[in-house]
Parts: C-alpha cells; sequence; structure tokens
C-alpha cells in the first residue's frame, strides 16, 4: 500500500507579518526623524494641513504657515461639496398645549400668593394698579415667566446689598418659587446712566442678581442646581434711557422661572 508523503509545514511563516510590521515601523520613523530635523516649523505646517483639511483651522498658527486646500476661507469640504460640514440648527418646537397650561396656571397662583402674602389683596393691587409704580411685576416669557422687581425697592442707588427693609417681602418671593420646584435664572439689570460708585453697571447687575441667589441658598436653603445667575448692565432695557421713569423700570431684578427642563411634576 503507497504511503501518503507528510506534508512540508512551513514554520517561518511569521516571518513575512514581522518584516511587514518592521517596515512600517521604519517608515514611521523616517517621518518623525524627518520633522525632527526640520524642526518646530514644520510641525506647524503639518499640524496646520491637518487642521484646515477639516475646517478647523488651530488658533494659534500664523496665517502665513497655514497650508492645505483652503481657498479664501473655504475647507477641503466647502472645495468640493459647496458647502460647510456643520452640525444642523436644532429647531425649537413650540411647548405643548399642556405645557402653557401648566405655566399659565401656576404663574396665575403665583400672582395670587404674592398679593395675599406681600401686601393683602388691596394694598397690592393699589401698588401695582395702571399708571402708579409697579413694584413687582409677573409676565411671561418664551420658557416660562418671570419676575420683574423695580432695584430701587430691593437696592440702595449704587449698593449690591439687599435692604435689610426688602428682606421680608424677598423671603415671602423665595418661599413661594421654590415650592415651585422650578430652575430659576436670577438676572440684573441697570440703566444706561454710568455708575459713580466703585462698581461699574456690570458689576452693579451681577453682584445684585448674585447676592439674591446667596440669600435665597442662605435663608432658603435653595438646591444650588436650581439656580444661576447674570448680570446684563444696560444691555436689555425695557423703557427709554432718556427719561427718569424710563431709567427707574431699566433698574431691575428679573428672576426667570424655567418650564424648558422636565420636573417630577411636570404633565406625561
Amino acid at each position: 500500500m503507497k504511503q501518503k508523503c507528510p506534508e512540508f509545514e512551513n514554520h517561518e511563516r511569521w516571518l513575512v507579518s514581522y518584516a511587514d510590521m518592521v517596515t512600517l515601523l521604519f517608515a514611521v520613523f523616517v517621518v518623525l526623524f524627518a520633522l525632527k530635523k526640520e524642526g518646530a516649523k514644520q510641525e506647524v505646517k503639518v499640524a496646520a494641513s491637518i487642521q484646515e483639511s477639516f475646517n478647523t483651522p488651530l488658533p494659534d498658527i500664523p496665517v502665513d504657515r497655514r497650508t492645505g486646500p483652503k481657498e479664501q476661507g473655504m475647507g477641503i469640504f466647502e472645495h468640493f461639496k459647496g458647502q460647510s460640514v456643520r452640525p444642523p440648527l436644532i429647531e425649537k418646537y413650540p411647548a405643548s398645549p399642556v405645557k402653557v397650561k401648566t405655566i399659565d396656571k401656576e404663574m396665575n397662583r403665583l400672582r395670587v400668593k404674592l398679593e395675599e402674602r406681600l401686601y393683602g389683596k388691596e394694598k397690592f393691587r393699589d401698588k401695582n394698579r395702571a399708571g402708579q409704580e409697579r413694584v413687582i411685576d409677573i409676565q411671561r416669557t418664551a420658557k416660562g415667566f418671570k419676575l420683574q422687581m423695580l432695584a430701587r425697592h430691593f437696592f440702595d442707588p449704587g449698593s449690591v446689598e439687599v435692604n435689610r427693609e426688602a428682606l421680608s417681602e424677598l423671603d415671602q418671593v423665595a418661599e413661594i418659587l421654590k415650592e415651585l420646584g422650578r430652575p430659576i435664572n436670577i438676572q440684573g439689570h441697570t440703566d444706561s446712566v454710568p455708575a459713580q460708585g466703585e462698581y461699574s453697571n456690570w458689576e452693579i447687575s451681577a453682584l445684585r442678581a448674585t447676592n439674591v441667589l446667596k440669600y435665597f441658598v442662605r435663608k432658603h436653603n435653595f438646591p444650588t442646581t436650581m439656580l444661576s445667575a447674570s448680570g446684563y448692565a444696560d444691555t436689555h432695557p425695557i423703557a427709554s434711557n432718556g427719561t427718569e421713569s424710563g431709567r427707574m423700570l431699566n433698574r431691575r431684578i428679573e428672576i426667570h422661572v424655567d418650564y424648558d427642563h422636565e420636573t417630577a411634576s411636570d404633565p406625561q
């Protein structure tokens, strides 16, 4: 009977893969050596070329050192496709009827509580009726509603500390807002008249908003995740700065209640 010859087994096949790896490593080291020899200038050019290919040039790369397919501000994707590669804009959908109803309901409830707790119904209406100074006003916003409070009632001119006489009213506002359990942004605003004291209008608006926020946290234990503060100086006027009455309205604190973020109490 004819015997089958044993198959030849090649024990040196690994040399092929090993040789490929060594070749690639050699090529990498050659490139790195060449870059090192050219110095930092060549490295900047290489980085600039890569960044500009994706239409995101590095801000610290000088213009005269930038290379790559960039023509008159157009990156490689614009050059071939005719438009930039940018993430699509997310369209903001209007609030659902259920959310709108919730906002209106809670806004009206807050207005009633302010009337009862701050002044009593008759006095509150007297102080806020048409044609007279509105100490606290409630208005709808795109994200919910806001409390608009005259700064002259809560702060002395040029001061960033809340008046002691106004703390009881601020306490009532804080308690009502805390019951809502909504994210709150406290904004400070001034008129366009340059400040005369140690603070600028930017500092006054920001510090007043921040001090109200700190008072809410310290006195009423607001969760810090619910609150934020910002100052806008005279950049968001609601009345003319050409009249004293208009400037008085522009000097204000706004407390924005945000309904864009869902809470456990929101209807599904």
